[in-house]
């Protein structure tokens, strides 16, 4: 999981303030990482 977002692993719509978010979790914007909230 990517250090700059903070997502809980069971929690599938918990996007944070830095990230964008996506059907399959969330895309940390200003960086090409995508953060799975939704395992």
């Amino acid at each position: 999981m990517d250090p700059n977002c903070f997502c809980s692993p069971s929690c599938c719509s918990c996007c944070p303030a830095g990230c964008a978010r996506y059907a399959q979790g969330c895309i940390c914007k200003g960086a090409s990482d995508k953060c799975s909230c939704c395992a």
